[in-house]
């Protein structure tokens, strides 16, 4: 809800009061299955086995995304329990730095050589 903007106001504000032990959401998703049912181990097996692998987790991002890019607003909201994936795109300047240096010091070690 967040990221379709629908918790956020004018100025990026939370809407919504916060519990203590996070933000209830309800969602419209159920499975119904029958109690003794024979698959109802292999569902469950599944369903643990998407969870930890952390598949749910990625469909969830997936569409948060669409949402985002949607909505057109700008939340000012990240919860400090929140996962943050730090890549290597995010060290692109840090390495172009880098390179920058290497670049200078192995110049500087020629011009010395050639000089002297």
């Amino acid at each position: 809800m967040y990221a379709s903007g629908d918790f956020v106001g004018k100025n990026s504000e939370l809407l919504v009061c916060k519990l203590e032990d996070g933000i209830v959401y309800r969602y419209g998703q159920s499975m119904i299955m029958f109690h003794g049912d024979p698959l109802m181990s292999r569902v469950n097996e599944i369903i643990d086995h998407v969870v930890e692998a952390g598949i749910y987790n990625f469909w969830i991002s997936l569409n948060m995304d669409a949402l985002k890019s949607k909505s057109r607003k700008i939340a000012i909201v990240h919860p400090t329990d929140e996962y943050y994936s730090f890549n290597l795109y995010h060290m692109q300047l840090a390495f172009l730095i880098l390179l920058t240096g290497w670049c200078l010091s192995a110049l500087s070690i020629i011009v010395e050589l050639l000089y002297n």
